[in-house]
C-alpha cells in the first residue's frame, strides 16, 4: 500500500458530489486505480439506504470489481460517507473493514458547505490515519 493516496480534484468532486446528491442517507463506492493513485470511481448504491450506516448492493459491488480487474486496476480505496458525523471511522466501519489493503475514505456531510475527507487504514481494528492529496494535473 503507497504511503499516501493521491486523488484527483475532478475524481474527489464527483465522490462529494455523489454523497451531496444522497444525502441524508450515507453514500459509498470504490476508487480504483494503481500505485495509490486513483484513476476511477465506482459508486455503489447503499442497499440499507441509511443515514447511519451502509452496505454496498452486492451485485453493484461485485460489478465495480469485476470492471476493475477488466481495466487493469485495483482496488486502492473504499468510500462512504458520513451524513452528519465526523469523517472518521465508527465502530460499525471498523467492525465491517473486510478489506486490509484498501485505504477506507469517509467524507463528512456534517457541514455540507465545507465537506471534509479523510483517509485510514484499517487493520485488525487498528485505525491509523493516512495521508492523501490532490495530485496536480
Amino acid at each position: 500500500m503507497a504511503a499516501t493516496l493521491i486523488i484527483s480534484r475532478a475524481l474527489r468532486e464527483e465522490m462529494f458530489a455523489h454523497a451531496d446528491g444522497l444525502w441524508p442517507e450515507e453514500a459509498c463506492g470504490l476508487l480504483a486505480g494503481g500505485d495509490g493513485r486513483a484513476v476511477r470511481f465506482y459508486p455503489v448504491e447503499n442497499s440499507l439506504h441509511s443515514p447511519v450506516a451502509y452496505e454496498m448492493e452486492p451485485v453493484q459491488q461485485v460489478r465495480a470489481m469485476l470492471a476493475m480487474e477488466a481495466d487493469g486496476l485495483e482496488m486502492i480505496a473504499i468510500y462512504h460517507s458520513h451524513p452528519d458525523g465526523p469523517a472518521r471511522p465508527s465502530a460499525t466501519d471498523v467492525a465491517a473493514a473486510y478489506y486490509p489493503d484498501a485505504v477506507q475514505l469517509i467524507l463528512s456531510l456534517a457541514n455540507r458547505g465545507r465537506p471534509s475527507l479523510r483517509a485510514f487504514t484499517i487493520i485488525d481494528g487498528v485505525v491509523a490515519e493516512v495521508d492523501w492529496s490532490i495530485a496536480e494535473e
